[in-house]
């Protein structure tokens, strides 16, 4: 199977993709139920008014950690995992978007390719008040990927 073929297939089976998904439409529901989120949005000077337009606002409040599967559980570790690949999870277990609103962007086929988030209230050290995501390209894993494979084929990985 030539490598254009093998990322066709994995975009078509990509379990990332509909673990973002879910993550975006988990903090829109979260907005939605949140006043003291859409408050800001509606006060904030920081945020620009084409934002606010936005109709799929997100929150993310810390609480889609308690919604996933233990991590000890094979589809708890799938769903964690695949979030952590993309960046929407760190390495901690913390969401990217901890205590932010955020606001996503779609493509035209209403794939999620970026988003930022404006954080609620007090900004620990080391955390930043506005935090950007761009989704990784699927082609980047597979490429990656392709070339460890090779260099394992070919001995070269541990030199």
């Amino acid at each position: 199977m030539n490598n254009n073929r093998y990322v066709d297939l994995l975009d078509r089976i990509n379990l990332d993709e509909l673990h973002i998904r879910q993550a975006f439409d988990y903090y829109r529901n979260r907005f939605q139920k949140s006043e003291v989120a859409q408050g800001l949005v509606e006060s904030c000077c920081a945020i620009d008014d084409a934002l606010r337009e936005n109709t799929m606002i997100g929150f993310c409040d810390r609480t889609m950690g308690r919604n996933i599967p233990r991590a000890k559980t094979a589809e708890g570790a799938a769903i964690r995992g695949s979030l952590q690949r993309v960046g929407l999870i760190k390495a901690t277990g913390h969401e990217l978007f901890r205590g932010c609103v955020v606001f996503p962007t779609y493509n035209d086929d209403g794939t999620v390719i970026s988003a930022v988030g404006y954080r609620i209230g007090r900004v620990r050290s080391g955390d930043k008040p506005v935090v950007y995501w761009c989704r990784p390209e699927s082609k980047g894993f597979v490429d990656a990927g392709m070339s460890f494979a090779k260099e394992l084929v070919h001995g070269q990985a541990y030199h």
